[in-house]
């Protein structure tokens, strides 16, 4: 609860982190009880598996050009606090089973080290009089609907 920022917009629920944030130990034990609840019925509230959506516009871009805006989804405050919960118990598990050329999503991870990995496989082919190939994916618009 120390991460959550204030200022921040809320979700559905109308919850602001300030609330989370300056809570007692009564609001805090309430909290950890409804996680706890949540966590052994495997149920969320319908309200934190819907998001608000909303369009913030980028800078320097035209108003009129549907383009010039980026969508933001507003999430429960509860729900985040739960989310980085879960996320702090399991990363460390999956971070363990990620292969080496897997930097995406990887905490500490990044495009360099994937361009370092791929300079390396062309070295270790070069060496073993191997051929090497490269494949490029551009995704950019992969997604958009």
């Amino acid at each position: 609860m120390s991460k959550l920022m204030p200022g921040k917009s809320p979700g559905r629920d109308n919850i602001h982190p300030e609330f989370v944030i300056h809570q007692n130990t009564t609001t805090s034990g309430w909290l950890c009880a409804f996680y706890t609840s949540c966590y052994q019925r495997l149920k969320l509230p319908k309200t934190w598996r819907r998001a608000s959506v909303i369009a913030l516009p980028k800078p320097n871009k035209p108003a009129e050009d549907p383009k010039s805006y980026r969508p933001i989804s507003l999430l429960c405050v509860p729900f985040k606090i739960l989310e980085r919960m879960i996320h702090s118990r399991i990363e460390p598990v999956v971070d363990s089973q990620l292969p080496r050329e897997q930097a995406g999503f990887h905490r500490g991870r990044s495009t360099a080290d994937q361009v370092t990995l791929l300079c390396q496989d062309i070295e270790d082919s070069f060496q073993n009089n191997e051929k090497a190939g490269v494949v490029y994916l551009d995704l950019t618009a992969a997604y958009d609907t």
